[in-house]
């Protein structure tokens, strides 16, 4: 597996799909796919509750189109509780693993996602779905709350602008150590 995508536990329930541990042989379009994602070829991708949209450009663009199932209204109550005292995109793996535990886990289930493709090749999941795997784990190795936001978690503590954190939040105790 590459550990270039995926790093994160967010990141790595998406390269788990590109890359599934339960393989009977090598998937010849996995370069492929790799390649592109490296090259920045998927592009336009959007997440939004229950789908991600992306064009992979790969001499011509491709649409490619993935449905993944919302979370209910307990669900996500249980997972604005398990998130009360997180802010920002940058969520640690620990709020995955509780996920998890609870019986949700952030990650998509290949049974119940679909994925779809405007190029004429075969092959399912083609080269430019897999792109598209690849990406959304490096996205979500740096913006793990895209995950939630996938799952119809889109209210729970707005992400902070963490380009330029006010000197006065920042207590040099905890930052510079004791």
């Amino acid at each position: 597996m590459s550990r270039e995508f995926g790093t994160t536990a967010w990141g790595r329930d998406w390269r788990r799909l590109a890359e599934p541990t339960l393989i009977t042989r090598p998937d010849p379009a996995l370069p492929r796919a790799r390649s592109m994602a490296r090259r920045d070829r998927v592009r336009d991708i959007v997440v939004a509750p229950g789908r991600i949209t992306a064009v992979v450009d790969e001499r011509s663009p491709h649409d490619v189109v993935v449905d993944v199932p919302v979370w209910d209204a307990p669900r996500l109550e249980r997972a604005r509780e398990t998130l009360s005292h997180t802010y920002g995109d940058d969520l640690p793996d620990t709020v995955h693993a509780e996920l998890s535990r609870i019986g949700q886990p952030p990650g998509p289930d290949p049974v119940t996602l679909t994925a779809t493709c405007g190029c004429t090749g075969r092959k399912i999941p083609c080269p430019h779905i897999l792109a598209t795997y690849f990406e959304m784990a490096r996205r979500l190795d740096q913006r793990p709350r895209l995950a939630l936001v996938l799952r119809g978690l889109t209210d729970a503590h707005a992400p902070l602008d963490t380009a330029r954190i006010p000197i006065g939040l920042i207590d040099p105790v905890d930052f510079y150590g004791s």
